[in-house]
């Protein structure tokens, strides 16, 4: 997401470790020994989600050749220095939804055996570490994202990528420009990557995408034209494999596409079985106003081809903002076998949390021949969700009056598809609170089965196993048998900023989290540095909770926090 100023001192106020907690195989290895449940507690509701579409895809205006990379990514050149980034957040529509008269009642929490320690758990990347192209960290937020593959581990902060063996071993790590050095594409990505990192791994044919936007900056502002990048690995090995590299203006104008100057920012991500399906929130540059969501899908086949983009095989569309959700994103596929996938012709499902009221909103995205034009964005279903007062106030730490913002109740990625025999759910989550109390993840799961949109969730939660410990930044997975890990921040006045995780068994009782909440990493530090006159107040932007593809059962997790 937009926004971030870090610092670079090295000696106290740095982001140790943004922990890429690795509890990973941590949590399920361990987790074998619990998780042999069988599915069973999905239940159905009523409820069909609209026909009519809310919006429409249109072709690119330009095919878009893909550059092309075939050394090892051990060997970059050295790019153009990565400049600490010192923005303000972008400002979403008015949260409009009526405050309850009092705070909802919430079933106490049922509290059974810990969830599994970590069965391996190492640091990723630190805001100072020297990479390829420079330095790792570059701006507050840091935008910690990752995923798992059969043989890596791929984390990205702003601005660098790092890849990991499953043992902890670092094998690579560059920044942006530098992976996008002499890409020659006659765009931003070349050497403008300003961050907002989302890798994916494509566990149906074993590739790896790597995306951030890019701009030129201006006076402190973002300039146009605007793109996202894609970097495509060419096989399996994303150390010494290749990569195919797209560049992709995301303001072209035109017919129902997103306007000139349009940024593209929080972009969010779901592989499916036909494209790759991105949203992201549309601002206005430089006034910073948000303007609407664009939506898109490019077919996975051309993009692991290395085939030129086109309106043949991907497509754009916009909505303005009178009409449009915010930060509306995606549903990802979890599982690779036969089982596990959608019937055929399922769309896409695009969630996002209503600004209004307390609903979740799931739209169907149906894309045109081939993820090219005429793809159609169907209008909302509301999905009904347990309402919370409070209004989203920062999480004090420890030792200083600086707080941190936990982007109040912004859904959280990746919006989760899982199929346990015949019951086909999405798995959401975003932050909450109670009237003068603290932030606590609510999280839903949501029955899709048979492309029928469940009117009610069939389980929902807001976790909060006490009144006095703030949790935010959440981010959930489920694994083939249905059993649930969320991996959070928590904190408060008297406890550093940690790392946390919580879970379900699929034969636990609905609407809980009853395996007990374990520490992955204890933090040691608070957030106390500037950025710029004011006190850096951004923390995480989101997180990434992953279910390896090797078993479909080992959670991998990733967060951050300062060591010291």
């Amino acid at each position: 997401m937009l926004s971030r100023p870090r610092s670079t001192s090295a000696a106290g106020g740095v982001p140790g470790g943004l922990s890429f907690v690795r509890f990973l195989r941590n949590l399920i290895t361990a987790a074998l020994l619990l998780l042999g449940m069988s599915a069973g507690n999905h239940a159905a509701a009523a409820g069909t989600s609209p026909d009519a579409p809310e919006g429409r895809t249109y072709g690119i205006p330009d095919s878009i050749k893909p550059s092309e990379f075939n050394g090892d990514v051990r060997n970059l050149p050295q790019a153009r220095p990565v400049e600490l980034h010192k923005w303000n957040e972008l400002e979403g529509p008015e949260n409009r939804k009526s405050k309850p008269a009092k705070t909802p009642a919430e079933a106490a929490p049922i509290l059974l055996a810990p969830m599994p320690s970590p069965t391996q758990n190492f640091a990723g990347i630190s805001f100072s570490d020297a990479v390829t192209g420079g330095q790792a960290g570059a701006g507050w937020p840091p935008d910690v994202n990752g995923d798992v593959g059969p043989n890596h581990y791929i984390e990205s902060v702003n601005d660098t990528y790092a890849i990991y063996s499953k043992t902890g071993t670092l094998l690579a790590a560059f920044t942006e420009n530098s992976l996008w050095s002499g890409a020659a594409t006659g765009t931003p990505c070349d050497a403008n990557n300003q961050g907002d990192p989302v890798v994916l791994h494509d566990g149906l044919v074993d590739r790896w995408i790597l995306t951030n936007f890019a701009f030129a900056v201006s006076a402190g502002n973002p300039v146009a034209p605007f793109y996202q990048c894609f970097a495509v690995s060419k096989t399996s090995d994303p150390v010494s494999g290749g990569w195919w590299r797209y560049a992709v203006r995301m303001d072209p104008g035109g017919t129902g596409l997103p306007p000139n100057g349009k940024l593209n920012d929080y972009p969010k991500f779901g592989l499916w079985t036909d494209c790759l399906y991105m949203a992201s929130n549309e601002f206005t540059m430089p006034a910073g106003t948000f303007a609407g969501t664009a939506y898109a899908s490019f077919s996975r086949t051309a993009m692991y081809a290395g085939t030129a983009l086109s309106a043949s095989n991907s497509s754009l569309g916009y909505t303005a903002s009178t009409t449009t959700p915010f930060t509306m994103i995606p549903s990802n596929l979890l599982g690779t076998s036969a089982g596990s996938l959608p019937p055929a012709g399922t769309p896409n499902y695009f969630v996002s949390e209503s600004t209004t009221a307390f609903n979740f909103e799931v739209r169907k995205f149906t894309p045109g021949a081939g993820c090219g034009s005429g793809g159609t964005l169907g209008a909302p279903t509301t999905v009904s969700q347990s309402s919370y007062n409070g209004s989203g106030t920062g999480v004090p730490q420890p030792g200083t009056t600086n707080t941190l913002d936990t982007l109040f109740d912004r859904l959280m990625q990746k919006v989760q598809y899982r199929k346990v025999g015949a019951a086909e759910s999405l798995w959401v989550v975003h932050d909450s609170q109670a009237s003068g109390a603290t932030n606590r993840p609510q999280w839903a799961q949501i029955n899709v089965t048979g492309a029928t949109v469940s009117a009610a969730p069939v389980q929902q939660q807001i976790f909060a196993p006490d009144t006095t410990l703030h949790r935010w930044m959440a981010s959930v997975a489920v694994d083939g048998q249905g059993n649930m890990a969320m991996g959070y921040s928590l904190g408060n006045a008297t406890t550093f900023p940690s790392i946390y995780y919580a879970g379900r068994l699929v034969g636990d009782a609905l609407n809980q989290l009853p395996q007990t909440e374990v520490a992955l990493i204890a933090g040691g530090g608070s957030q106390t540095n500037n950025c710029g006159s004011a006190a850096c107040t951004r923390w995480g932007d989101y997180t990434a909770m992953s279910v390896d593809p090797s078993d479909d059962c080992t959670f991998w997790y990733i967060n951050e926090y300062y060591d010291t």
